[in-house]
């Protein structure tokens, strides 16, 4: 029986000696390269980019805790959406940190903790925006003193984080450019339970341009609790998704102008509108009408529902304006790309019982996507401290769409979209703006104001009717225009 006694101990005490083995498995890091690049990032020692995984969904998960993104780049969803570029240098499918800083933070919120298998991180740029260089960390928030949003120079081994790998693919591959994979995980199969992940990103060079092009960021659970399938390249969406109708029949000298300038720059934007403004349960028009007319002296275009109505007379004063221009640019093509804002915002008309839908968010989302994403960057507007000092974030159109770019790039890059998504829900209330980037908008405006440059006292353009160029000049950030 002593025997069997014994046995029995050390049968036990190699279990456990066991378990304490498989506990402190080793993480590994794998990392790859692919210096030609493919469309679906396949790597022979890394698994590519999924669709449905655990950092993927509709609601918030990424966001900038340090740093500042670039705005050439695409905004922070581009981590998460399950979309891929398809092309070497496509700044705008994928997000980076400005040029000239030192990178930032990313935090990952997954909602809840998991039991997470792998994270795994894709990048690819014809040069030294390939690498990747990062410190992972993770946690369960669960400990004493934890900070959710440790910016630098904090060490997150010190507020409830934990240190899990140290990535740099430069050690490896130098700084040669391609598709690059990186894939963490652990030997026993499970990294551990977590809800947050920290994503502390490094330049992969001296250059000031060293910023890696981020593609894609997965989580992939042990035990996912959805379908996960490839991701692939940013689908396109074909001109048949959305019908509209273009009427110059009042202003017919007007043909050539609408059907080579404007039609194009409908046909490529209002889909990139529908995407950037969906919100769960909401479908955009399928179908609205723009038409070119006579209107009251000073008229430049207003949006009823799904009705688009364009004073000719802007329109040619513009086309004047343009020939007067080194560059041919004018406002023309950008007014209505306001107003396209507007048939996808869908917001409704106030009712009693309900929040009021604020007007000026109402024009100055319109007025943040067309300055910030639509019109040329030597075009963007700029102020001053001096300026603005005497403004508030309220002021609609390109004063709140300034407000809005600065907050979506320094607090949170998800914040129009929650806020589209609450106006158009009637949840609209002031706390979101605490609730989202954990300052009031009084302060926001504060800070802000005190971000610009001082400057001296200069022209500003006030007034205005809805879709002009109206209020004082904010800066916004651009990509390039699709014409006009």
């Amino acid at each position: 029986m002593d025997m069997m006694t014994n046995r029995g101990v050390m049968i036990g005490a190699a279990l456990v000696l066991l378990a304490g083995l498989a506990a402190r498995a080793e993480v590994k890091v794998l990392m790859d390269h692919d210096a030609e690049g493919n469309p679906d990032f396949k790597f022979k020692t890394v698994p590519g980019p999924v669709k449905g995984d655990a950092a993927e969904g509709n609601r918030l998960r990424f966001t900038v805790v340090d740093g500042e993104s670039d705005s050439n780049g695409s905004n922070i969803r581009a981590l998460n959406d399950g979309r891929l570029p398809d092309s070497d240098d496509d700044p705008g499918d994928n997000f980076f940190f400005m040029a000239g800083s030192e990178g930032g933070r990313l935090k990952l919120d997954l909602g809840s903790p998991i039991d997470v298998m792998q994270v795994n991180s894709y990048s690819w740029h014809t040069e030294r925006r390939a690498p990747q260089v990062y410190n992972l960390y993770a946690s369960d928030g669960a400990a004493a003193g934890f900070d959710a949003a440790p910016k630098r120079p904090a060490d997150p081994e010190k507020c409830g984080w934990k240190l899990l790998a140290r990535v740099d693919t430069t050690k490896q591959f130098q700084l040669a450019g391609g598709q690059y994979g990186v894939s963490i995980s652990d030997d026993s199969g499970s990294l551990g339970k977590y809800q947050y992940f920290l994503f502390d990103v490094f330049k992969t060079s001296d250059d000031q341009y060293g910023h890696t092009f981020y593609s894609e960021i997965d989580v992939r659970a042990v035990n996912p609790a959805g379908t996960e399938k490839p991701a692939g390249p940013d689908p396109v969406v074909r001109p048949n998704s959305f019908t509209w109708d273009l009427d110059y029949s009042q202003s017919p000298d007007l043909k050539e102008w609408a059907e080579t300038k404007l039609r194009p720059a409908v046909d490529k934007w209002y889909p990139v509108w529908v995407d950037c403004l969906a919100s769960d349960g909401f479908t955009a028009p399928k179908h609205f009408k723009v038409t070119i007319k006579p209107m009251e002296r000073g008229a430049v275009a207003a949006t009823g529902g799904t009705d688009v109505e364009f004073a000719e007379d802007f329109v040619k004063g513009e086309i004047r304006k343009r020939g007067q221009r080194p560059d041919g640019w004018n406002e023309a093509v950008g007014a209505i790309i306001h107003e396209l804002v507007h048939v996808v915002q869908q917001y409704g008309s106030d009712r009693p019982g309900r929040p009021r839908t604020p007007g000026w968010m109402t024009e100055g989302i319109a007025d943040y996507f067309r300055w910030f994403h639509f019109e040329p960057v030597e075009h963007r507007p700029v102020t001053t401290a001096r300026q603005a000092a005497g403004q508030k974030y309220s002021g609609s159109y390109k004063i709140t769409g300034g407000f809005l770019d600065f907050v979506t790039r320094t607090h949170n890059h998800e914040l129009v979209t929650i806020l589209n998504a609450a106006l158009r829900e009637h949840r609209w209330t002031p706390d979101l703006w605490v609730d989202y980037t954990g300052m009031s908008a009084e302060d926001l405006w504060k800070e802000y104001v005190a971000s610009l440059p001082p400057g001296s006292p200069g022209g500003t353009r006030r007034g205005g009717r809805r879709g002009a160029a109206t209020g004082t000049n904010l800066p916004v950030p651009a990509t390039p225009p699709a014409g006009g």
